[in-house]
């Protein structure tokens, strides 16, 4: 019986700033742990991938598995899933949807099933290669596999085979979490199958995450042209249009998936689209090397978009430098009235910027650049270039400790108050801020930022800058970031925990 394939698409992440997180009272050190420890029992679906979902809760319907998070439902194949299990529900804090002011499922299960990629050789049902043998991938027959298929172009059988080899190939590739690895051996199979509508899917999806939102519009557009009738092409369009400002295209390609099939992620997605353009539709543009911005036209607006332009280009080289990567794709900031920005993004009243694959700020009274505003901006582009780098695979306390280390905060001031903590038994694990920190308390949410930010600066002390560019590089293809944290400090999240204890300690 043949395997089946998972791979879950996740639109860029949501990030949430505190700007009065440096004002914090020693009131702080209520009891966090009584705060955090209040659980939802619901279930754990564990898939045949290694990826892990917390949901409300889940239920079978025919050859389908149900789940419901966050009050909508979704659901796929059963043959995806290793197991279901009673656990702790964590909302999926990693979006937010900015038509009901909650956290929301934009990320989607998109099923890529071997017998939807017909990789079957209709001429040979027996001739499955097997590549993978005991949990490792067989070198030698895939080569041999593949020197034959390329020695007889014209023997179905052997053509057969190879496809056989490389879907195989990609199965355990996702499995193993190897996305960029997934990502070679699918454009590889294209090269043969240049039609088939789920590999391009697939590899769409991939160059998605990666920021790589000109390749990803490619390879859709070409499926496009033979498969009109896939929602879910469309609704991987409409994502690669609106991450590149093209809000009419992406509306479109949007309402063509909603005709094709209702699913409330779309859904979700056109109605923030048509909110965005309800509310920028007077706005002016703006470009530079590697920003377009957006702003009410103003003449003190314009003169504001200009400072800032020339700010983030500033901060974008000296980011290059610190994390060792450059992005491609050009990257869209939007500047909003206070009231505006609240009911664009529907956030709570302490956020001051957010960031969800645009850079959002809200300038009420502002006429120029000052320092607090280029803190913001290097923040806010720091996140940008770090969920391009790992495709959103990225623990939040890593992303937010970043984002503040690299734009000049420190957490030196609070180290009297973690060394309380500390005693108290209520420093909270690192591994409990791997999700965003929006769903909790205030008190709770700006300690978890100043917590990140210790961490960070710990990292870049104990262990150097190059070290944490090593572990964003180690996380895109990581099964998780405990994986990515033995692969690259050779440590285990207990480790690095009793490490970053000892430092507090020490100072």
């Amino acid at each position: 019986m043949l395997n089946r394939l998972a791979y879950f698409m996740k639109f860029p992440t949501s990030r949430f700033e505190i700007r009065s997180s440096s004002k914090v009272a020693i009131g702080l050190t209520i009891s966090l742990c009584q705060v955090l420890d209040t659980p939802s029992f619901a279930d754990v679906i564990t898939l045949k991938n290694g990826k892990r979902i917390s949901v409300e809760r889940s239920w079978e319907e025919g050859d389908k598995l149900r789940y419901e998070r966050d009050g909508n439902v979704y659901g796929f194949s059963k043959g995806l899933v290793e197991k279901v299990e009673p656990g702790t529900y964590v909302p999926d804090s990693e979006e937010f949807d900015v038509t009901t002011g909650k956290p929301a499922g934009k990320s989607i299960p998109i099923e890529i099933l071997h017998e939807n990629l017909g990789i079957q050789n209709k001429d040979s049902m027996n001739s499955i290669p097997q590549i993978i043998k005991e949990g490792r991938v067989d070198n030698e027959k895939f080569r041999e596999i593949e020197n034959q298929a390329r020695l007889n172009p014209r023997d179905k059988d052997k053509q057969g085979r190879y496809r056989n080899a490389l879907m195989e190939l990609i199965d355990w590739q996702f499995k193993q979490g190897e996305q960029a690895e997934a990502m070679r051996t699918l454009q590889q199979y294209l090269r043969m199958d240049p039609d088939n509508l789920q590999a391009s899917i697939a590899l769409g999806s991939l160059y998605l995450r990666q920021g790589q939102y000109l390749q990803a519009e490619n390879i859709l557009s070409q499926a496009q042209v033979k498969n009109n009738d896939s929602s879910e092409l469309y609704y991987l369009l409409g994502a690669t249009y609106y991450l590149q400002d093209k809000n009419a295209m992406a509306s479109r390609a949007l309402r063509r998936s909603l005709e094709l099939g209702f699913r409330p992620e779309v859904d979700q997605m056109l109605k923030k689209i048509e909110n965005e353009n309800w509310a920028e539709n007077a706005f002016k543009q703006s470009n530079s090397l590697h920003f377009v911005i957006k702003y009410e036209g103003t003449e003190s607006n314009e003169f504001l978009g200009r400072q800032i332009l020339v700010s983030l280009e500033r901060s974008f080289s000296e980011l290059e430098s610190a994390l060792n990567y450059s992005p491609r794709e050009l990257i869209a900031v939007v500047l909003y009235t206070g009231e505006v920005f609240r009911d664009v993004t529907r956030t709570p009243s302490w956020v001051g910027a957010i960031n969800d694959g645009k850079i959002r700020l809200p300038i009420k009274g502002l006429s120029r650049l000052d320092e607090n505003l280029r803190k913001i901006l290097k923040h806010e582009l720091t996140h940008s270039f770090i969920r391009l780098r790992t495709a959103g695979t990225c623990p939040v306390w890593l992303n937010e400790g970043l984002a503040q280390y690299e734009a000049g905060d420190s957490a030196r001031q609070f180290f009297p108050l973690f060394k309380q903590s500390m005693s108290e038994n209520n420093f909270l694990p690192l591994k409990s801020l791997e999700a965003p920190f929006v769903h909790f308390p205030y008190a709770v949410a700006t300690w978890a930022y100043q917590e990140s930010l210790l961490a960070v600066e710990f990292l870049v002390k104990a262990y150097g800058m190059g070290e944490v560019q090593r572990l964003l590089e180690r996380s895109f293809n990581a099964p998780d970031f405990e994986a990515a944290l033995r692969m690259v400090l050779r440590k285990d999240y207990s480790d690095l925990q009793k490490e970053l204890q000892d430092f507090v300690v020490s100072q």
